[in-house]
């Protein structure tokens, strides 16, 4: 460790620190590779710019990213490096970089607070894509394009793109080693998550992305633009997650959002196209095909806004305008295998940060609207056709992020958190038009039709003695492989091809290896392997609680070294027959962060696995609503 490392703190610079010929003026944001700060030009106060100083200080990350933008990365619409230097010392001290600080919202704020018309959006979306498409000429490639990753600057309304913290050109060295690059897991392309599922046992494999990948995630982000949901929904177990982004179309946006031209919605879904070949090969053949649709479409179509508006009132009680969100999609655009029964579909977890959404009344058009077949339906609708149960059975149920990056979870109706003037995106209120997350039914009855299933919402109270922890579909133990994806088969197919009547087998749960990264991850917030600390169940105190088999958070009770308060710990239960055992794989921190981790629920006599308690049923446990985790280097 150098000398100066006591001193220095490159994530947590002050206001007034000089790092070169620049002054700090406050932090924008931090990440898990470098930390940004807005600075001031000392030689010329009152220019101002944005520092990105890494956190390491060999890191070949940082390297890659100066150098991209220094000889690829040169565009009218990319923000330009000026400067670049080493701090404290000139030789060894940590990289820095200076770039053009951009003043400005980020895609997704700008579309909800301005409600531009689709023709604006077309204009905007179309110099991205020409901007994508210059780089891919040079051979860059983003590999990390969403919403928060465009600034709209004020000046002039001209969308910037930024953060290649983790983009790629032709002949740069690999700073990786896991199977696919870091990335957003629900802005993947298809064939990534294919590769993903075939290769990720194998060492040394690694998948190489393409131009048609960073224009899926285009596609992705512009559906979550255009309706302000994205179209594989985050909120997914992560098997689910992936077997819907692999098998399944989604609802056009024009189905559910009628603002949308229609010509619009269709560029949309080619960017989503399953297959590669079947998308827009270049960021310019987008740019092509929206100037015709708006050319060659009618004027009025166009000229409208992209959503309603309607008065509401903010947490002041002041009025104000907001945009109106369309109900989310409900159906998909592939068809359920014929014959099939479908049954309604299991509860989902609810994020603590959405807002409750109104039950409609039997019969009423809400409650006719929300009928459809859900994208999760239609997953286990595919895998009992055997289109994707033999996929789950080699899923890796952590997500592919190797290394926590300098991007943010999204928080807001599925959507990415604000970034306003900075790379670094800061986390944002929720809004108050957003949707709730897919309620659980009213009860479990398997359907006696293949009819689509009614989603119901639970409006009663919560009880704080029958609090519960939050839930996913449970795990079945008599059918391997088949992940979140099997007991919401036993719930709602009567299909000869399943077995779902005999009790599960309550044994231990195998060994497991961690998720990739995460023993670094941790290790970055001064957590090693086997330190303890003390954790609850959200909303609970000290009582006992049910809690269902599946994927589950528990929050960190107070800091743990480095990480902040209070952060959620994200994995799953195993219930066996004397204890419940949890296995965090994912850390949210306040800030919206989304951080690896590798970690084991203890009881109170810091064994393994909470104690059940007498009660419970086939998938549900009860336990003391207050324990701890361990941090490991493999789930045993």
């Amino acid at each position: 460790m150098h000398a100066e490392d006591w001193q220095v703190r490159p994530g947590a610079l002050g206001p007034g620190t000089e790092v070169g010929s620049w002054r700090v003026v406050e932090r924008l944001g931090v990440g898990g590779y470098g930390a940004v700060y807005r600075v001031e030009d000392m030689t010329r106060p009152g220019d101002f710019y944005a520092l990105k100083l890494a956190l390491r200080r060999e890191d070949e990350r940082a390297e890659r990213e100066v150098h991209l933008l220094m000889t690829r990365g040169i565009h009218p619409n990319v923000v330009r490096l000026h400067a670049s230097g080493r701090w404290p010392h000139p030789r060894t001290g940590y990289l820095y970089f200076v770039m053009d600080w951009v003043p400005g919202p980020a895609l997704h704020t700008w579309v909800e607070t301005v409600n531009p018309t689709a023709r604006q959006l077309a204009e905007t979306l179309g110099k991205v894509a020409l901007a994508l498409g210059a780089l891919h000429d040079r051979s860059v490639l983003h590999r990390d394009f969403k919403p928060e990753h465009v600034l709209i600057r004020e000046k002039d309304g001209e969308p910037m793109l930024l953060d290649f913290g983790v983009g790629r050109y032709a002949g740069a060295d690999t700073v990786t080693t896991s199977v696919l690059p870091p990335a957003t897991v629900h802005l993947l392309s298809p064939e990534a998550v294919r590769f993903l599922r075939t290769h990720h046992k194998r060492p040394g494999a690694r998948y190489e992305a393409r131009a048609t990948d960073d224009l899926h995630a285009l596609g992705v982000s512009l559906y979550r633009l255009v309706t302000g949901h994205w179209p594989f929904s985050p909120e997914l177990p992560v098997d689910l997650l992936y077997l819907e982004m692999e098998s399944v179309m989604p609802a056009a946006p024009a189905d559910f959002n009628r603002r949308v031209p229609r010509a619009l919605s269709d560029i949309i879904l080619r960017l989503l196209a399953k297959k590669p070949e079947a998308r827009f090969q270049s960021g310019h053949e987008v740019h092509a095909a929206l100037v015709a649709a708006v050319a060659l479409g009618h004027r009025e179509e166009w000229e409208r806004s992209l959503f309603e508006w309607e008065d509401a009132l903010d947490e002041a009680g002041a009025a104000r305008r907001r945009i109106r969100l369309p109900e989310g999609p409900t159906r998909s655009t592939t068809p359920a295998p014929r014959g099939l029964v479908l049954g309604p579909v299991l509860s989902q977890s609810r994020p603590h940060w959405r807002r409750p959404r109104a039950v409609p009344a039997p019969g009423s058009r809400g409650a006719r609207r929300r009928g459809g077949l859900s994208p999760a339906v239609l997953v286990v609708a595919l895998a009992v056709a055997g289109l994707g149960a033999s996929a789950v059975s080699g899923w890796p149920l952590s997500p592919v992020v190797e290394e926590p990056v300098a991007s943010l979870v999204a928080i807001v109706a599925g959507g990415p958190p604000e970034a306003v003037g900075h790379e670094v995106a800061r986390e944002v209120e929720p809004s108050e038009t957003a949707a709730a997350a897919a309620p659980p039914p009213a009860a479990p009855t398997p359907a006696a039709v293949a009819a689509p299933a009614t989603l119901v919402e639970d409006e009663a109270p919560v009880k704080k003695k029958l609090a519960t922890a939050p839930s996913i579909p449970a795990t079945p133990r008599k059918t391997p492989g088949l992940g979140s994806v099997g007991k919401a088969l036993c719930v709602g197919a009567t299909s000869a091809a399943l077995s779902c009547t005999s009790a599960p087998v309550r044994a231990e749960p195998p060994s497991e290896s961690c998720p990739p990264g995460a023993e670094a991850a941790m290790e970055k917030l001064g957590i090693i392997v086997g330190n303890i600390h003390p954790v609850d169940f959200p909303g609970t105190r000290r009582e006992y609680i049910t809690v269902r088999e599946g994927y589950t958070e528990v929050e960190v009770v107070g800091y743990w070294y480095k990480m902040k308060s209070p952060t959620r710990l994200r994995g799953r239960l195993i219930i066996g027959e004397t204890r419940v055992y949890g296995r965090m794989t994912e850390a949210l921190t306040p800030d919206g962060e989304r951080i690896p981790v590798c970690m084991q629920l203890l009881g109170n006599d810091k064994n393994r696995g909470f104690i059940r308690q007498p009660g419970g049923g086939p998938d549900t446990a009860r336990v003391f609503s207050v324990g701890s985790v361990r941090a490991v280097d493999r789930f045993e």
